[in-house]
């Protein structure tokens, strides 16, 4: 049995100290989930598609994050322009919404020292469509990013150990505060480690203790388990446009599961280990990410998602992303995100 402890929905919740930042347009809104330090290296023959060697003969764009620079690979033609750019001093993460119009930057600033700054940009032409200040239920988080809900109307602030589950509108008011689940009678706080996605009926899909993975749906006030987890590392969670598959890291690869509750199925192996994956816009591949090597960034790969196991070194099935003209593989330490082609 799991309920949720201390749920405190405030409608509206003002904090005095709060600037509050004028709407500059009219907009969707829009930011889907999630996060995650991911991407992939292996060693390949430089005849491989998409090794800087031409077309990877797959569509869409992936976006990927490294050192203050978002790329943009147009897996077409497997040519690279930069996206945008950030300034890396107080930049905590960004988050592309669910339909690709925007994108959903957070950030500390200078002075702010009980909360974060939002600011929602156009990516069609990168005007700024709006800017927010979040302060969450303990003022002391400044390091915090956000999702923004299917129906672009909240965003999902990630989990921490002093706030647990927040959920706002757009102009940062608390609507739901989630901190805790009482499982068979014992509380176990969400906090630190816990991750929170979206799911496409404004649900939430989020995990409890290294051991459960939950979800909830508006109005928010049942809780129901959708599989327990009795492994020693798993995590870093993506789920695909339809909402009917989940991928993660369990152990040392990436397993796909249906969010029916099924049992997760391996899809890569390796000598060494992968860290995430995210689906395509169709759902008919993944991207993986895998350490090259002792380094403190990752490569992108890709490879079909339809139920085998790739074997991420040796397999003439997965695809490098290296853009044409480059020596080496693209480099990734953020989020990364595969958008459909215009």
């Amino acid at each position: 049995m799991f309920s949720w402890i201390d749920t405190l929905p405030v409608l509206p919740y003002f904090y005095p100290e709060k600037r509050q930042r004028m709407k500059r347009a009219f907009v969707s809104h829009g930011i889907a989930v999630l996060v995650g330090l991911l991407t992939l290296a292996c060693s390949k023959n430089n005849d491989t598609p998409g090794n800087g060697n031409g077309t990877t003969g797959l569509k869409g764009k992936l976006l990927y994050t490294f050192a203050g620079t978002v790329s943009e690979l147009d897996l077409s033609s497997n040519d690279e322009r930069v996206f945008f750019t950030y300034n890396t001093y107080g930049f905590n993460s960004w988050h592309m919404s669910r339909d690709y119009r925007y994108r959903l930057v957070s950030e500390r600033e200078p002075g702010m020292y009980n909360g974060v700054k939002f600011t929602l940009v156009n990516n069609a032409n990168g005007i700024i469509a709006d800017e927010y200040d979040y302060i969450g239920p303990s003022a002391s988080e400044t390091g915090v990013g956000g999702q923004l809900s299917p129906d672009n109307t909240m965003a999902l602030i990630s989990p921490t150990l002093n706030d647990g589950i927040v959920i706002t509108d757009l102009d940062g008011n608390h609507l739901h505060h989630f901190e805790g689940i009482n499982v068979n009678g014992t509380t176990i706080e969400i906090g630190l480690g816990d991750e929170a996605l979206w799911l496409p009926d404004n649900g939430i899909l989020f995990t409890l203790g290294e051991r459960y993975i939950l979800r909830s749906s508006p109005p928010y006030t049942e809780v129901s388990l959708l599989r327990e987890m009795p492994y020693t590392q798993w995590g870093n969670l993506r789920i695909n446009n339809t909402g009917t598959q989940l991928c993660l890291q369990i152990d040392l690869h990436i397993y796909v599961m249906d969010l029916d509750g099924g049992d997760p199925v391996q899809v890569t192996n390796s000598k060494g280990v992968e860290l995430s994956a995210a689906f395509s816009p169709d759902g008919r591949h993944l991207v993986v990410g895998k350490r090259l090597g002792d380094v403190t960034y990752f490569n992108l790969a890709i490879v079909p998602n339809d139920g085998k196991v790739y074997d991420m070194d040796n397999d003439p099935a997965v695809i490098i992303v290296q853009p044409n003209g480059d020596n080496i593989p693209a480099a990734v330490n953020g989020q990364y995100f595969w958008t459909p082609s215009p």
